[in-house]
């Protein structure tokens, strides 16, 4: 369930999980709030990320949502990357820098890569 709400101009951008269940996020002056963890992604990292590993989206991200990182262990065991869906707060900083595509809204994810949105979340065990 999505409600909006919209907030002043000078609202910042932020991001608050309270527990698993609500998550709230300001973004583009509009107040977003996301009932459960499981159902909900912004952003996916799909097939193109696969043997490219391109870290752009990372260094882009004012969050950290975005895994492994280059220094991780996990990275070379990793073919791709995977974006927490929890952590995310969906301002999209990360799809502009991806150098092969590879970064969807959840809206605009092509039909044939659907199961990267499951993939991503299980990385984070979600």
């Amino acid at each position: 369930m999505e409600r909006r709400a919209p907030v002043p101009a000078q609202t910042a951008e932020c991001c608050t999980v309270v527990g698993n269940l609500v998550r709230i996020s300001v973004l583009l002056n509009s107040v977003h709030i996301f009932r459960g963890t499981t159902d909900f992604m912004a952003y996916v990292i799909a097939e193109p990320c696969i043997g490219t590993k391109d870290t752009a989206c990372v260094d882009a991200c004012p969050v950290d949502c975005i895994h492994p990182k280059k220094d991780s262990p996990a990275y070379a065991e990793e073919e791709m990357l995977y974006i927490d869906p929890v952590e995310c707060i969906d301002c999209g900083a990360c799809v502009p820098v991806c150098p092969v595509s590879a970064i969807f809204a959840l809206d605009d994810l092509p039909e044939k890569w659907k199961h990267f949105t499951e993939r991503n979340a299980k990385y984070f065990g979600r």
